[in-house]
């Protein structure tokens, strides 16, 4: 919970320095709106590094708990205007999961998290460099906890909100808090991602 409320923290104060710079902005709204940073259309590639808060789930008579963890990802996109693009995105993580049974045993071993979805996106230039992002999908998770013994698939809608940089018209850095309506130690995840645009 304590997490939650940091993450909720920092996303305030990222949307708030983001209205405090297009407050400070001294181009106008026309420029802004079509600065060469933020109506690129076309193709684009982002890689992804990403951190897995982890969840704890019941299944059956046990509790799972999974851990914190790290992983890699892909976005592939189109951008139709400066404001909305679609995307397929793919994922890997792992990390430590602990299954506790009704008679207080446990087990612990090392998960994998394989994640694919589609999204729409939602983009809002707030200054000529820094662009609101918001994500809205639906995704399949496989995981396999190991020696635990549970190997499945769950799927559901996923939603992500966050913050890109720009440095030119062609690279942006983005930040996002991704979560998802799947049942899954994984948990919701931290994303740090280098976007390219072709």
């Amino acid at each position: 919970m304590k997490q939650i409320s940091k993450l909720i923290g920092l996303g305030f104060f990222l949307a708030s320095l983001a209205c405090s710079l297009n407050a400070e902005s001294h181009i106008s709204e026309a420029e802004l709106h079509h600065s060469e940073l933020s109506t690129h259309k076309g193709f684009y590639i982002e890689p992804k590094l990403s951190y897995t808060l982890g969840e704890t789930l019941s299944h059956g008579t046990s509790t799972i708990e999974g851990d914190s963890g790290y992983g890699l990802g892909v976005d592939i996109g189109y951008s139709f205007t400066e404001y909305f693009a679609i995307e397929v995105d793919g994922t890997f993580s792992s990390s430590d999961v602990k299954e506790t049974d009704s008679f207080g045993n446990t087990e612990e071993d090392t998960a994998s998290f394989y994640t694919y979805g589609v999204n729409t996106v939602f983009t809002y230039p707030m200054h000529n460099h820094f662009i609101l992002l918001g994500k809205l999908g639906y995704g399949v998770e496989h995981e396999d906890l190991g020696s635990i013994g549970i190997v499945g698939s769950e799927h559901g809608a996923t939603w992500a909100a966050g913050i890109e940089y720009s440095f030119n018209p062609h690279v942006e850095v983005s930040f996002e808090y991704e979560g998802a309506d799947i049942k899954s130690a994984r948990g919701d995840s931290l994303q740090l991602g280098l976007i390219y645009k072709f």
